[in-house]
């Protein structure tokens, strides 16, 4: 039995990374989250054991085989966070938890870093080869982070993985997703139709076989792009919200220079961005190192993750 040990349980990756996890009688599942009591309360259901503060003493005592690292501040649009808080929880502690892995007989090192870390925008699928040239605290706190774990020089027979996944969505994190499903509930024309823009979508159901596969691979250390198969524009994905939601689709094509207008007079110039920019991402590393297939097509997993709203 694996004994595996997650940080930020109580985030939506690891709420659903545990309900996965506890599928399998191949795990033995402990937590860490800064708010245990939450945590008792989401995982009261669930077999699995929450920790306090993590060390290297903790992962001994315990014999955890693999640290996978969830805990951080995501990327936020409504400027809750300041600079430093980023560095702080996305850099420090990352780095500090890597340290106490390193000192510890645990394994296996799992990190949730992000695609920001690398890259904000791509007009061409970016692999693991493209220069890190990250825009926001949000990735250059993700990105020193990776640094600091890619230049420890680790024992025989560790290892890590540093995971920059694209936008994880499914059931119970809505996001974008769920503004534009609103668009199509109240029967609200889509107004960004001359928009023709290219993205890459992670289901979190993919995002869990890909860890489970990790940790029951052999693979090489490394930095590793996580998205599903193939891409779709933001108005592809607004058609698709309307089928699953048997709606019709209204779609306006504004000129685009009084959609950006628009957007900055009323404050949203982030949130137009993010539904309209360029961000495709490789995940043939992974896969041809994994040597697997993805058990879900893209639309598949938008479509559940859709479905989900309507509760």
């Amino acid at each position: 039995m694996k004994r595996v040990l997650l940080t930020g349980v109580t985030g939506f990756v690891g709420t659903n990374l545990v309900s996965s996890l506890s599928r399998s009688a191949q795990y033995r599942i402990f937590g860490h989250s800064r708010n245990r009591e939450k945590a008792k309360l989401v995982f009261k259901d669930f077999q699995i054991t929450l920790v306090d503060q993590v060390s290297s003493d903790l992962l001994n005592e315990l014999k955890i085989d693999t640290v996978i690292h969830l805990a951080g501040i995501a990327h936020d649009l409504s400027g809750k966070y300041k600079p430093q808080d980023y560095y702080e929880v996305n850099q420090k502690q990352t780095g500090q938890l890597f340290d106490e892995f390193v000192k510890s007989n645990s394994t296996q090192f799992i990190f949730l870093s992000s695609i920001k870390a690398a890259v904000d925008h791509s007009s061409q699928p970016a692999d693991e080869s493209i220069q890190p040239l990250p825009a926001s605290d949000y990735g250059k706190s993700k990105l020193l982070a990776e640094r600091h774990i890619q230049k420890q020089a680790l024992p025989s027979g560790k290892k890590f993985y540093i995971l920059r996944p694209c936008m994880i969505h499914g059931p119970g994190n809505k996001g974008n997703l769920n503004l534009l499903y609103r668009f199509v509930k109240m029967g609200i024309p889509y107004p960004l139709a001359a928009f023709h823009n290219q993205r890459s979508f992670l289901s979190i159901d993919n995002f869990a076989y890909v860890v489970e596969k990790i940790m029951s691979s052999n693979i090489d250390s490394g930095v590793y792009h996580v998205a599903d198969n193939g891409f779709l524009s933001t108005l592809e994905l607004y058609e698709l919200i309307a089928q699953a939601s048997s709606k019709k689709p209204r779609v306006w094509t504004l000129p685009k220079n009084m959609v950006r207008w628009m957007a900055r007079a009323s404050g949203n110039r982030k949130r137009l961005s993010k539904l309209t920019e360029d961000l495709m991402v490789s995940n043939q590393k992974l896969l041809t190192n994994l040597n697997c297939k993805l058990p879900f097509e893209m639309k598949e997993g938008l479509i559940k993750t859709i479905k989900s709203f309507r509760g």
